[in-house]
């Protein structure tokens, strides 16, 4: 009878321990699982790619204002089922009146490069030329690149003047120059993933780059994103694929993060579908650079995204 009653005993207390281990396991896996992984800085939770920057894509000693991504800057340029918002980064150097003077001279475009004063734009990945269109306005071609280290990517460069050599199929070391902009102009870049999902530069960027940013007196990658809730919660206004006014004219848009050597007082970016200003630099993305352009895009062919259009 004691023999039962042990044998009995035995198997209640192993049913028990068994069970109590079963459900730490389970418990720990699941609050493992519901913790957000390789979330961006931006709030969002799109974005689970490990950073696969390998170089800035641009002479930042010559930029010094940098617009934020979903700011109200240039034009509409949303995806992920976003709207009205641009969710790309424009860079642009100082506004000047040199500048100004030739843009007015040139029905409000920047004038082209000269070979002497020119920004140098580079490949940001290893990788390769996927696609190369005409922008409609015309200022440089936009360059779609796809990363050797996330080919589910596109990275899309705006308003290059490529260098001779540089064409769809070319591959691309990280730093390579690729081509260049004008001194008084600005490009944007967009890292675009599958058809038309957008996620910011800075959320693939790694800190050992992000640290020559730092250096000209941003803080953290916060600066330069704008989450889907803060851009909820402030809406802009979009007739089309234009901002409804200009929104870089605004002093309270919040629309930049400024660079340590910015001059101030003589302010941000315009957008060429508005007049340019002493208050503004300009931004030349205009609504032909569609945020849906990709693989079936015109041209020499676009990148990994969608259909038509050239933003």
């Amino acid at each position: 009878m004691k023999r039962w009653m042990w044998i009995t005993l035995g198997v209640v207390l192993f049913a028990l321990i068994g069970g109590g281990v079963y459900a730490f396991m389970v418990m720990g896996k699941t609050a493992t699982d519901s913790q957000p992984q390789n979330q961006p800085s931006g709030g969002d939770t799109a974005n689970t790619s490990s950073p696969f920057i390998q170089a800035d894509f641009i002479d930042l000693d010559k930029i010094f204002s940098v617009s934020k991504f979903r700011s109200g800057s240039g034009h509409d340029f949303s995806g992920n089922g976003e709207k009205c918002r641009s969710m790309k980064h424009y860079f642009a150097p100082n506004w000047s009146q040199a500048g100004e003077s030739l843009r007015q001279a040139n029905n409000g475009m920047p004038p082209g490069p000269n070979g002497k004063t020119d920004i140098n734009i580079y490949s940001p990945v290893d990788g390769t030329i996927t696609g190369i269109q005409a922008e409609k306005s015309p200022i440089g071609e936009q360059i779609y690149i796809q990363p050797n280290l996330a080919k589910d990517y596109t990275i899309r460069l705006f308003h290059v003047y490529k260098n001779a050599g540089i064409a769809k199929g070319s591959v691309l070391k990280a730093g390579q120059k690729i081509g260049v902009i004008g001194q008084y102009s600005s490009t944007d870049i967009a890292v675009q993933k599958g058809r038309n999902n957008f996620i910011s530069y800075f959320d693939v960027m790694p800190d050992s780059i992000f640290a020559t940013y730092i250096a000209r007196g941003v803080t953290s990658k916060n600066d330069l994103i704008l989450s889907k809730a803060q851009r909820d919660a402030n809406p802009l206004q979009c007739s089309g694929e234009n901002f409804a006014k200009n929104y870089d004219s605004d002093p309270s848009s919040g629309n930049y993060v400024f660079l340590s050597g910015y001059t101030g007082g003589t302010g941000t970016e315009s957008n060429l579908d508005t007049p340019s200003s002493s208050s503004t630099p300009a931004v030349i993305g205009t609504p032909s650079d569609s945020a849906s352009s990709g693989s079936s895009g015109g041209g020499s062919g676009g990148g990994a995204g969608g259909g038509g259009g050239n933003r």
